[in-house]
């Protein structure tokens, strides 16, 4: 595929006249929980459920992800065309205002699910999944008020379930496919408010109008799905095949090892459940339901507190790999050892301080798990964005003592053959891969 000059300035995009002007009506429903959204985090917006604010910067990734591979790997040209496009603050050398104008009106403003509850059982509190909640606990679960803090009667937040909404979108022929990209990677891999990459605000396109003309929505067969992304990604979506470093995207390569799509169900939440309890049981892989963990890295905490480690029963030959593995997962990760008695409870896994003193402590999980409609039902959708696997400046636990502080999550073949580990990962040091080695045995 051809690729841009990354050195040639941005075309313009002020439209010759009125029919180069092409006006798009998408009508969505929300098929799973709408989680936060709001400036607030883990909050709904004050004045609405959707603002069309997030959706343009949802918008914005998603072109990143499948049309930043055309400018020869540099970031400054792809940053040009992206604020040409997409619009950027007033300055010296900018665009300026966005050619594209984003609209949203809300047509059901959904009801409140609130997924924990908290109960007084023979005299002690008690913080349980809410009965009748369509949310897996697992996938809320910083919604899950602590312990220590909970009490009967407290208000506690919640999702919204039920949203339907219509995105209007104005944008100027020249870039229809550059807005098209972006649009069907969103409804495909993404969805609105936070948590989109845990299966949260999935969304399912139902109708186009453009220009006041009804389009064909352009929906797969549930056996076609692969086939179906695979195609689209191919050609017209995805663009050329080197994109800046660190810009996270979509490939071609992902189809052999870092995709999957499940079996079908008659509806979404039943799709994302499934998901998530499979991800669950993955993440906290244990001899015994209530047993030690099999992952190393309470292990590791213990031994660099110079404390002895605990193995599961039944475990020969057990040794302790010093690494974090699940780190791959997304960042911070809190590890809760609250019957160590290592003189706190929490230890958390985040990003290192860089030179220039910020600190990167958070990280986007590269795992996509969500549920996709297609003609008589819904699969669920796995992915593995192209993405950095740790913040630029490494990792450290902080609340370990210093010259202990430092970790890794990179494990090599070695690691993964190693008892526990291996139980879970079956040799593969690849822990994002391992897992859909899991869910593929699953499913």
């Amino acid at each position: 595929m051809k690729q841009r000059d990354p050195q040639r300035r941005p075309p313009s995009l002020t439209p010759k006249n009125e029919k180069d002007i092409i006006r798009q009506v998408r009508h969505y429903k929300v098929i799973t929980p709408l989680f936060g959204g709001g400036a607030i985090p883990q909050q709904p917006d004050e004045v609405t459920v959707i603002r069309a604010s997030e959706i343009r910067g949802l918008l914005r990734f998603w072109w990143r992800a499948t049309r930043g591979g055309q400018f020869d790997g540099s970031l400054e040209a792809m940053r040009k065309v992206e604020e040409a496009i997409w619009g950027s603050a007033g300055g010296k050398g900018k665009a300026g205002p966005s050619p594209i104008a984003i609209a949203v009106r809300v047509l059901q403003e959904g009801r409140p699910d609130i997924p924990f509850e908290v109960i007084r059982k023979k005299g002690k509190i008690r913080v349980q999944p809410r009965q009748g909640s369509i949310v897996p606990p697992y996938a809320a679960f910083s919604l899950q008020p602590k312990k220590e803090d909970a009490h009967v009667g407290m208000e506690l937040p919640g999702v919204y379930v039920g949203v339907a909404f219509e995105l209007i979108i104005h944008f100027p022929e020249a870039v229809r496919q550059e807005v098209e990209a972006a649009l069907w990677a969103w409804e495909t891999f993404g969805g609105v408010g936070a948590r989109t990459r845990r299966g949260f605000g999935a969304l399912q396109l139902g109708a186009i109008q453009e220009n006041g003309q009804a389009l064909k929505v352009d929906m797969p067969t549930c056996e076609q799905v692969k086939s179906w992304i695979h195609a689209r990604l191919r050609s017209p979506h995805l663009s050329a095949t080197q994109w800046p470093k660190n810009v996270p995207h979509l490939n071609l390569d992902m189809f052999d090892t870092f995709f999957h799509v499940t079996r079908r169900e008659r509806n979404a939440i039943e799709v994302w459940t499934f998901l998530i309890t499979k991800y669950q049981s993955f993440r906290q892989k244990r001899h015994k339901k209530f047993g030690l963990s099999l992952w190393p890295e309470a292990n590791v905490i213990r031994t660099r507190m110079r404390k002895r480690p605990k193995w599961p029963d039944r475990v020969h030959n057990p040794q302790v790999v010093d690494k974090f593995p699940r780190g791959q997962f997304g960042l911070p990760i809190i590890f809760h050892m609250p019957h160590d008695n290592l003189g706190r409870e929490d230890f958390t896994l985040q990003g290192k301080q860089g030179p220039d003193g910020k600190s990167v402590d958070r990280l986007a999980s590269p795992l996509i798990l969500k549920p996709l409609p297609c003609q008589s039902g819904y699969v669920g959708l796995v992915a593995v964005l192209d993405a950095p696997r740790k913040p630029p400046f490494g990792l450290f636990v902080p609340e370990l003592p210093d010259g202990h502080q430092d970790a890794e999550s990179k494990l090599t073949r070695r690691d993964a053959n190693t008892e526990p580990l291996r139980r879970i990962l079956h040799g593969e040091p690849d822990v994002l891969k391992a897992f859909l080695n899991f869910l593929k045995a699953q499913s």
